[in-house]
């Protein structure tokens, strides 16, 4: 049985009124009523991303979604460009090799963000059209991408932005439409707040054109199959009908709130929590930090993986840790959604009490 709260970056600790959304009873997903339930969802979800293009939903993680970006809008002979400073920007990469691309790779360090001249740089040199793939923001890390930048300069060299949203869309403020995002990706088990099992696209006109010239394999995943049950609201597989319910209601809370709200207290509760970092006299590993998650750098003395397994024994509060090389060299705080400064204190406090501890021996 789950014994602690998560204070992770995804998924998140799910307010109560949805999770008693997620117990409702099932609908029939070739029914109008499940329809209604997709059409609702979708328009919600385009106000929160500022979006008029097309949703397209899939049973999955949000890894889903990237591959269905991945292996819909490439073709054989392309040649994209992955922008990778995170252990998510690798995802893209993987997923391109994983499909015989190889890309043109952009590099920068873990927990720095992607500078948008090595963006202009990279796309300057490709000399024609291509597919651009980045992150909003690096869960690994908690670094924030320019994504606003990347979209006018992809824009400029007539190419196509692909953006893995998952973990900033909610918390990070991101405007699909105006930052000229052809392919976004999210799913819900982030700032919407309910509980993981859907991701969704939302797709561009002109990202559409081209997945229609698309040669690589695919079939759960063949977006011109999902296109002719879109019409009706439906999607071709089986969904998962009760987190559907769950994202319903988190779009609602987030839309109720208010979307400046929203994002101002998102914004607020992230510098909440820097602070106290900062006063326990540490320092955060982004140069640039997501309003979603604040990673913590450990000193050379103390090993996270300790740190995180004492306070989920004995306090049951669960921090992430840090991924590959970053393992036991920084805490991940998630604190997108279903938090406020009042809950994160109390975590903040045992942990402060926990690493004041093994300073001192």
């Amino acid at each position: 049985m789950n014994n602690y709260t998560l204070f992770t970056p995804g998924p998140i600790d799910v307010p109560d009124d949805i999770l008693q959304e997620t117990a409702q009873p099932l609908v029939y997903h070739r029914e109008e009523q499940f329809s209604n339930l997709l059409s609702e969802i979708a328009d919600k979800l385009r106000r929160v991303i500022y979006s008029n293009d097309q949703i397209f939903f899939f049973t999955s993680s949000g890894t889903g979604a990237m591959e269905a970006a991945c292996n819909n809008i490439l073709s054989s002979s392309d040649v994209p460009i992955v922008a990778v400073c995170g252990k998510f920007g690798e995802r893209w990469l993987e997923l391109c090799k994983t499909y015989k691309i190889q890309p043109i790779v952009i590099r920068e360090d873990y927990g720095k963000s992607i500078k948008p001249e090595y963006i202009e740089d990279a796309l300057k040199k490709r000399g024609t059209p291509t597919v651009l793939f980045t992150t909003l923001t690096e869960t690994s890390t908690g670094a924030l991408d320019d994504v606003k930048t990347f979209g006018e300069i992809s824009k400029k060299y007539d190419s196509l932005l692909v953006v893995d949203g998952v973990a900033g869309l909610g918390a990070d403020f991101c405007a699909q439409q105006d930052w000229h995002i052809d392919i976004l990706v999210g799913a819900s088990q982030k700032a919407f707040m309910a509980p993981p099992g859907i991701s969704f696209l939302a797709v561009s006109k002109k990202a559409l054109e081209k997945m229609r010239t698309s040669d690589l394999p695919k079939y759960y995943f063949h977006l011109p199959m999902y296109e002719k049950f879109i019409t009706r609201h439906q999607t071709p597989f089986t969904p998962a009908i009760t987190v559907l319910y769950g994202l319903r209601k988190g779009l609602e809370i987030i839309l109720k709130r208010g979307l400046d709200e929203n994002f101002e207290r998102h914004k607020t509760t992230a510098q909440h929590v820097r602070k106290r970092i900062e006063e326990m006299g540490y320092d955060l590993l982004p140069e640039f930090p997501s309003n979603a998650l604040t990673v913590v750098k450990m000193r050379s003395t103390i090993d996270s993986t300790e740190v995180i397994k004492e306070i989920k024994e004995k306090h049951h509060i669960l921090f992430a840790n840090g991924q590959q090389n970053l393992k036991g060299k920084i805490i991940r705080i998630g604190h997108m959604g279903n938090y406020d400064t009042k809950k994160l204190d109390k975590a903040l406090d045992v942990l402060h009490k926990v690493l004041k501890r093994r300073e001192n021996t």
